[in-house]
């Protein structure tokens, strides 16, 4: 029984830490080519977190950069408007915004600046 009970312990030292490293998401894994990923919009304090969190799960939005500051990203975006007829393309001044993707719970914008050196995408989802 006691040899059971020390393998048990053993396994779950071990196999807890993975899950829960398995859990958090790798921004290398899913920033587009050529972005620096710029961090979770976080709803409840509506700041950004460059670490995950378990706060951030549920709705969530992501944030990156080409060409500028993950500040100047993050001020861009903020200004964001939306138009207020169907399609409702988002809107920024100055940029040209284009969403790439669209599905249930799921959007992929990308807006370039007229000039297309400076570029800001998002993803938001649930």
């Amino acid at each position: 029984m006691m040899k059971v009970l020390t393998a048990v312990v053993a396994f779950v030292a071990v196999a807890l830490p993975c899950v829960a490293q398995a859990a958090e998401p790798d921004p290398a894994d899913f920033t587009p080519p050529g972005y620096e990923f710029c961090g979770w919009q976080d709803f409840a304090t509506g700041g950004w977190a460059m670490q995950w969190s378990d706060d951030l799960s549920g709705a969530y939005l992501v944030l990156f950069a080409d060409g500028m500051s993950c500040r100047s990203a993050r001020r861009n975006y903020s200004t964001l408007r939306h138009a207020k007829r169907p399609p409702y393309q988002p809107l920024r001044a100055g940029y040209r915004c284009r969403t790439l993707k669209s599905a249930h719970e799921f959007l992929d914008v990308r807006c370039v600046k007229k000039g297309g050196a400076r570029k800001f995408r998002y993803q938001t989802g649930a």
